[in-house]
């Protein structure tokens, strides 16, 4: 007998599928205390991608975009020198500090939507922000 798929088992699924490509999200109720999880994919190296948050009774997925603010970059060249057996090498070194802010815009399988801004920091994103649902709820986001 096979078990039927609605769409919060569906929603639910890809949950877990997003959450384990990228950084995990905490997000925390300001009014209820009611904490959530959930995830981003297409994190590393790129500027957007799919989110996910699950909270108890519902689950909000959508699309997260972010853009840097000025990197700093830095170009170094290493040398090391050896003697008796001869070890010669160079090598270049490009270095870049990103950070930038971000949103997302997510709609749950209950109907509700959810916008969140963050700023972020890293390659993988660690980030803090704040999202709010249409209702005016507000969550305190975490990412890492």
């Amino acid at each position: 007998m096979s078990k039927a798929r609605t769409p919060a088992t569906l929603a639910a699924g890809a949950a877990l599928a997003l959450a384990a490509c990228g950084p995990d999200a905490l997000v925390m109720s300001r009014t209820t205390g009611v904490t959530g999880t959930g995830g981003f994919s297409g994190a590393t190296l790129r500027n957007s991608g799919e989110m996910v948050l699950e909270l108890p009774q519902e689950t909000f997925t959508g699309r997260w975009v972010a853009v840097r603010e000025g990197a700093n970059q830095s170009l170094e060249l290493l040398s090391a020198y050896g003697s008796g057996s001869i070890l010669r090498s160079t090598a270049n070194l490009l270095s870049e500090t990103e950070a930038g802010f971000g949103t997302a815009i997510l709609t749950s399988d209950k109907g509700r939507s959810m916008r969140c801004e963050f700023r972020y920091s890293g390659v993988n994103i660690t980030a803090i922000g704040v999202c709010q649902t249409t209702n005016g709820e507000i969550f305190d986001l975490q990412v890492s």
